[in-house]
């Protein structure tokens, strides 16, 4: 049995199709996992070359050759099908995993937020909650082929260590206060937002004493480019930051900034840095779910000095890069976020209020400093806010739930679908 998983960005490759491969591996030993990476505005480059290291999966196919697939009916080196197999959309545009699907002539799953296009094509739609269900019911897809599955995104968090051990790792001494910065998924993106972090942990550092600061580098970044990319040479005239040059040394990988304030580089556990901050900065996207989900306050952070460089919900990263045209967009996309009282962030969405700070806009590092003052001094705060962020999340379980409907569609068995009648046990 074939499983094909088809994603885009560096948020749904990490966040949505890893911890499906994963589950497949532990509930479907004998079945190949495949992913197919499909093109798309927010892709670092690097998708096919991080997915197929996940454990669980057999080939990751680059954009490329899957257009290939698609057009010319060149498969992709290393790929086999077995003539069995399902097709699972995770993120980026529907139509390729519709005409993947029929290419290869596999039932759809789809793992949605909304999107209905091709849905005549689609076996089931998997949500995350009721209100996406109630959406998409209203939009006039069957009820039966909508599915209650929960939120894939923290299926695939996992943490080895407590609090204490993950300070302990961190090298953080007791009076510290941990502080995570999270500069995007993407070349581009961290080119912007690094120098900016960093001029914002200089500015924290002048007011508030025993922060360690921890900058979580994206498995979609390579670290041989470090220097250059936080040079702050590409955008100083637009975005104000500051430089940091990376140490060379036998111990953990660390960055020094202009005012010789010192930056941990953890490239490897995420998700004990996240267990053992205090605060973090970050990027609207995947990552506020996953901070969400450990209880760990966070400052959303989406400076718009740069066309296209910080991903903002409602704009085309296209579009936005476009001279006038993106700026348009963009100002508009906020004007509307802020008279319907939208949140940038999942976890204030799911949680119908602003429970984690968000600033947006023409930034300056002070926007961002500011909260985060706030929140390093009150004690009390930070702990109502990570009860709130972590009730919005919920509990972890979709993706044992996405691949058993897998399994289904790929043996007929799914209610409501055209090859059988059966009701899916699960």
């Amino acid at each position: 049995m074939d499983i094909v998983l088809v994603s885009s960005s560096p948020g749904e490759v990490h966040g949505l199709a890893r911890p499906v491969a994963e589950k497949a591996l532990a509930m479907l030993p004998a079945a190949d996992v495949w992913i197919f990476v499909s093109p798309g505005g927010y892709a670092s480059g690097r998708e096919a070359r991080v997915a197929s290291a996940y454990p669980g999966v057999r080939k990751a196919v680059n954009p490329r050759e899957f257009l290939s697939f698609l057009a010319f009916g060149k498969r992709p080196l290393g790929f086999a099908s077995s003539g069995s197999g399902v097709v699972v959309h995770l993120g980026g545009k529907l139509w390729f995993s519709v005409l993947l699907s029929r290419r290869l002539k596999y039932p759809l799953i789809v793992y949605t937020d909304r999107t209905i296009q091709g849905a005549k094509s689609v076996s089931a739609f998997l949500v995350e909650d009721e209100r996406i269900q109630a959406s998409l019911i209203s939009k006039g897809v069957p009820a039966d082929r909508v599915r209650l599955v929960g939120n894939l995104m923290i299926d695939g968090i996992g943490v080895d260590a407590d609090r204490d051990e993950a300070r302990t790792y961190l090298g953080a001494k007791d009076e510290e206060r941990v502080v995570l910065l999270f500069p995007g998924t993407r070349t581009q993106e961290v080119a912007v937002m690094a120098p900016f972090l960093f001029r914002a942990v200089e500015l924290l550092a002048r007011v508030e004493r025993d922060l360690r600061f921890v900058l979580c580098l994206s498995p979609f970044i390579g670290t041989a480019s470090l220097d250059s990319i936080f040079s702050h040479s590409r955008h100083r005239g637009k975005i104000d930051g500051s430089s940091a040059t990376v140490l060379k040394s036998a111990g953990p990988l660390e960055a020094v900034t202009a005012e010789g304030v010192n930056v941990r580089i953890e490239t490897l556990h995420r998700y004990e840095a996240m267990v053992a901050a205090d605060i973090a900065i970050c990027t609207p996207g995947p990552v506020c779910s996953e901070l969400a989900y450990l209880g760990t306050p966070y400052v959303a952070a989406a400076p718009l000095n740069v066309p296209s460089a910080v991903p903002l919900p409602g704009v085309s990263p296209f579009l936005s890069a476009i001279p006038l045209v993106g700026e348009i967009l963009r100002k508009r996309a906020i004007e509307r976020r802020e008279e319907s009282g939208r949140f940038l962030s999942i976890p204030n969405i799911k949680a119908g209020k602003l429970v984690a700070p968000e600033v947006v806009g023409q930034l300056r590092p002070e926007d961002v400093v500011i909260p985060c003052v706030e929140l390093l001094g009150d004690t009390a705060r930070r702990d109502r806010i990570s009860r709130e962020l972590r009730e919005a999340m919920g509990v972890a379980g979709a993706a044992e739930m996405v691949v058993q409907t897998a399994l289904s569609a790929s043996r007929g068995t799914l209610r409501g679908t055209d090859k059988g009648q059966e009701q899916d046990s699960s």
